[in-house]
């Protein structure tokens, strides 16, 4: 059975998406910081519900987006005027790609794990 706490914080992840597809970085910033936040109260509050080697990558995972968010705060530094690292949004959009991408395959295989 799906997890009802992925639900909202798959939704922040879309509306975060949408939002930096208009333009507005700083809205996406937050969106996506509500998403982890989510995920990382929902392991923190059931960690029975995972097993070890699940926490593991979850653990994984969430410093892996934890990174992405501190490459975005760079790259949001440098659209704004406030640093000259040019790199940043490149770099910020790479990991956000394989963030994307590394949560998508965890979320397919624990929904198809055998819970027998």
């Amino acid at each position: 059975m799906l997890d009802l706490l992925l639900i909202p914080a798959l939704l922040l992840v879309a509306f975060g998406l949408r939002a930096v597809h208009r333009g507005d970085h700083r809205l996406h910033g937050h969106l996506m910081t509500a998403a982890i936040t989510v995920v990382a109260l929902h392991m923190l509050l059931r960690p029975r519900a995972f097993p070890a080697d699940h926490l593991e990558v979850g653990i994984v995972l969430l410093s892996l987006a934890g990174a992405t968010l501190l490459l975005g705060r760079m790259a949001l530094a440098w659209r704004e005027g406030r640093s000259r690292r040019s790199h940043a949004p490149r770099i910020h959009r790479a990991s956000g790609i394989l963030t994307l991408i590394s949560f998508v395959l965890a979320l397919v295989v624990w929904l198809l794990r055998d819970r027998g």
